[in-house]
């Protein structure tokens, strides 16, 4: 058996926009008059944007759900476009696997519109042949749809496909699933309350460099299997 699919997360694991997120999070917040609670940006961090326009609603924003949820995403857009680089040695990771047959696929619980312009930003979308967000599978990542999505998209089963993530509860979704799992640190995702990353992924590394390493130049089939599974 080889991987023929690795899905990558976006914020915190290919784009180093989670302190854009924590950022923007309080600045709507700020922007709104809202009494926004310690902690805010990690309780968001595993929402989807209606979820989270759902939580703004319940601190007393103003407007429909569909209006804040309109707002976020302009906030949102802006930070991707003016604010987010990528994680270190990520373009070259994706580069590597397009070049070598694995499919890449990008699945998000942001707006996929900011995304892809901080992907395109950023050089990594010629390299990117799938992107998907939770509101268009109409799950968060508490649940594997995302994922299946894309290894469905390939036709591919779980067993065939690796996703890389920064969050603890998407890493035991994927994993449970029946994914292969990367776990990339990320300072904002580590904060997460009892996350105990060795336990939730195959494999936990602080960036790519070491995995970039280890697979250039690229050795024989099965090679970013073994890797995964160190």
């Amino acid at each position: 058996m080889k991987i023929t699919c690795a899905i990558f997360d976006a914020d915190g694991t290919l784009l180093d926009s989670m302190p854009m997120w924590k950022a923007i999070t309080y600045e709507y917040a700020q922007d709104r008059g809202l009494d926004a609670p310690p902690g805010l940006h990690r309780t968001l961090n595993r929402l989807s944007m209606e979820q989270c326009a759902a939580a703004y609603k319940e601190l007393g924003a103003p407007g429909s759900l569909e209006e804040i949820r309109k707002e976020l995403s302009q906030y949102a857009l802006n930070g991707y476009r003016d604010r987010v680089k990528e994680k270190p040695h990520a373009t070259a990771l994706l580069k590597l696997l397009h070049e070598n047959g694995v499919h890449v696929a990008v699945a998000t619980a942001s707006n996929p519109v900011g995304v892809r312009t901080a992907l395109e930003a950023n050089g990594m979308t010629p390299y990117v042949e799938y992107l998907v967000s939770c509101t268009e599978v109409g799950q968060g990542k508490d649940s594997p749809a995302v994922f299946l999505n894309c290894a469905e998209h390939f036709g591919a089963v779980p067993a065939e496909c690796v996703v890389f993530e920064d969050s603890a509860y998407a890493l035991r979704t994927a994993r449970g699933a029946g994914f292969l799992t990367v776990g990339i640190r990320d300072e904002i995702s580590a904060e997460e309350p009892g996350a105990d990353f060795s336990q939730l992924c195959h494999r936990y590394l602080p960036d790519y460099a070491q995995l970039l390493a280890e697979l250039t130049p690229p050795e024989e089939e099965g090679s970013l299997l073994r890797a995964v599974r160190k």
